[in-house]
């Protein structure tokens, strides 16, 4: 599977940069926030300005803090002194029947499934310019194809509607027991908000290969967990048997609004980043993969919750977040499997 470029982060880039950034890059007509400390004259008033910021400065909704929509400039922003930042709690929402995420595990044994193909979605979720032509990637509002997925391609899980700001601030995981018909299957993890307004907006991904699902237990936390990916730690899949695997969540700073769910949906790569894609994905042609949970064995999502930030603004104009796209919620009902 391909990895992530730092441009491709979505909720996790911040596109803020001086102006020899935007001749680099040939960016036109799209005003960029200055950089204070690249600003100062003097190398000793560089290093004053920057020794006097915070070690951690957090951006939040890039894209609505300007005059019009898309400009990157965020809502509202955060600096805090270390990371994780002091105070972060590991909030788990349980995967349950019906498509929700519980604060509890759900009684009994359940599981659901989904036709894994890599091919349900387009590869990419942008076809425009790459640059700042128009209808660009790099224009104040790019044209994003943010494509839902097909009934039976995937399985998606959904929050009651929070009852208040919930602010995330680092990686997180899905933990999920899985079953394939593939000794190895690629999944990816969408997390996205669905607002109360009937739109949802991409916040991040997580992907994993189940063969190289082995975590790395010297590096490892609940809330930034790390794959081994060492040869010697790849283990098939067991035939017809559940078997636990940590999807790793990339770094997001989102301020989920009150009223807001929050979704997680598991389905093959592709279809959710806008310039790159997977080369090679496994298998070749189609699985079925399940997804199981109980009280005994449950899965979750697991996100950083960073409480006490004040979060001065409403939900941010959709479209309109830098590298988050929004759509129309649609909802996808789950194929109940055997557990």
């Amino acid at each position: 599977m391909a990895r992530q470029s730092p441009l491709a982060a979505g909720a996790a880039a911040h596109l803020a940069a001086p102006l020899i950034f935007q001749e680099a890059f040939g960016i036109k007509g799209l005003t960029l926030p200055p950089d204070p400390v690249q600003l100062q004259p003097t190398y000793s008033g560089a290093l004053s300005a920057f020794e006097a910021n915070k070690q951690i400065r957090v951006l939040f909704d890039n894209g609505a803090g300007g005059t019009s929509a898309g400009q990157p400039y965020p809502s509202f922003e955060e600096s805090f002194s270390q990371f994780p930042i002091p105070g972060t709690q590991a909030k788990a929402w349980y995967l349950a029947p019906g498509g929700a995420l519980a604060s509890q595990p759900p009684a009994g044994s359940h599981a659901d499934e989904f036709t894994w193909d890599a091919g349900a979605l387009p590869l990419q979720d942008f076809t425009g310019d790459t640059g700042s032509a128009e209808n660009g990637l790099w224009t104040q509002t790019p044209a994003y194809h943010w494509e839902q997925s097909p009934p039976g391609s995937a399985v998606s899980y959904l929050t009651e509607p929070l009852t208040e700001n919930t602010t995330v601030i680092g990686a997180g995981a899905v933990n999920v027991w899985v079953r394939s018909s593939t000794p190895s299957v690629d999944l990816q993890a969408t997390v996205s908000e669905v607002r109360p307004d009937g739109k949802e907006t991409f916040v991040q991904n997580g992907w994993v290969r189940t063969n190289e699902r082995k975590l790395d237990a010297a590096k490892s936390t609940a809330l930034e967990p790390v794959l081994s990916l060492r040869e010697a730690d790849v283990e098939p899949m067991p035939a017809n048997e559940f078997v636990k695997v940590t999807i790793p969540l990339y770094y997001e700073g989102h301020a989920y609004r009150a009223g807001s769910r929050i979704r997680v949906t598991i389905a093959a790569p592709n279809g959710t980043q806008p310039i790159w894609d997977f080369e090679e994905t496994e298998p070749t042609g189609t699985a079925n993969v399940a997804i199981a949970f109980s009280g005994q064995d449950p899965s979750d999502l697991l996100l950083p919750v960073v409480p006490g930030v004040n979060v001065p603004s409403g939900l941010p104009p959709c479209p309109g977040l830098r590298g988050e796209p929004c759509r129309d919620y649609v909802p996808l009902a789950n194929r109940e499997a055997t557990p």
